[in-house]
């Protein structure tokens, strides 16, 4: 979702992950809470950053004003197509770019931009915010989520079905299984945005461990935690891990927040 050839390109990934996010609640609740922390109902023109195939968008129409506009871009070009069939809103349009190549596709201004489960996957950041700070008008939000284990000096749990994928993956792959990397610091980040007004929330989703189980069913999910394993091997190790763990035990998922806004 955030270069030419991410790891979530593809029909499959993206029909996948269109059927998980609409048929399960992480990602609802993580929209949902989106639009209201970026203020959606007092927006103008919306930018949806590595949109996926509608999900965000839903949310945010639901709270943009009748005259309001919303644009959303994502590399994937399956997922761009799933988006464009499914939501007719004569106020939503969706292109293809990846995250750092925006202007590209689109033209600012923007009051708000927003983008949901991706940011941490873009490969390059910098650029990324260079060029949202040139399509952002003056006092425009920018909001944004990563999940808490990505994040450091952020407590995040670890739930069964996670140690048994895990302990499945070291059986197949005979190496030990990495630890999740904090691959976003807090204050290198707030240093690159430059914004005054830059804070930070917490937000926990709770679910089901079924779901987490089927989140990793998307190839992009799965992938990038199997290097060297066969498709085969991954789907083993995955079916493996879900019959060693409870899929109805409630499980706590915790996000962080990021919010920034435009002074000038």
């Amino acid at each position: 979702m955030g270069a030419e050839r991410s790891p979530w390109s593809g029909w499959q990934n993206a029909e996948v992950y269109d059927a998980f996010v609409r048929e399960r609640s992480i990602y609802r609740a993580l929209n949902e809470r989106l639009a209201v922390l970026a203020e959606i109902s007092t927006a103008h023109r919306v930018l949806d950053l590595a949109c996926g195939a509608g999900a965000t968008a839903d949310a945010c129409l639901a709270q943009l004003p009748a005259d309001g506009a919303l644009v959303g871009v994502d590399a994937s070009e399956a997922m761009v197509s799933l988006a464009r069939g499914r939501i007719r809103d004569p106020r939503a349009r969706f292109e293809v770019a990846a995250a750092a190549t925006i202007e590209r596709v689109v033209d600012g201004p923007f009051d708000r931009a927003v983008s949901n489960a991706a940011f941490w996957q873009f490969p390059t950041r910098r650029p990324v915010l260079a060029a949202l700070g040139r399509l952002l008008a003056p006092k425009a939000l920018l909001v944004f989520n990563v999940p808490a284990e990505r994040v450091a000096h952020e407590a995040s749990p670890v739930h069964p079905f996670q140690v048994a994928l895990a302990r499945e993956i070291e059986r197949s792959s005979g190496r030990p299984f990495p630890r999740t990397p904090t691959t976003v610091d807090p204050e290198r980040l707030e240093r690159r945005l430059a914004e005054a007004g830059f804070g930070r929330e917490r937000f926990e989703v709770r679910c089901r461990q079924d779901e987490l189980m089927e989140l990793m069913e998307i190839p992009a999910m799965l992938r990038p935690i199997t290097p060297g394993l066969s498709e085969a091997e991954r789907r083993t190790a995955l079916g493996a891990a879900r019959e060693r763990s409870d899929p109805g035990q409630p499980v706590t998922v915790p996000w962080v927040y990021f919010l920034s806004r435009r002074v000038r």
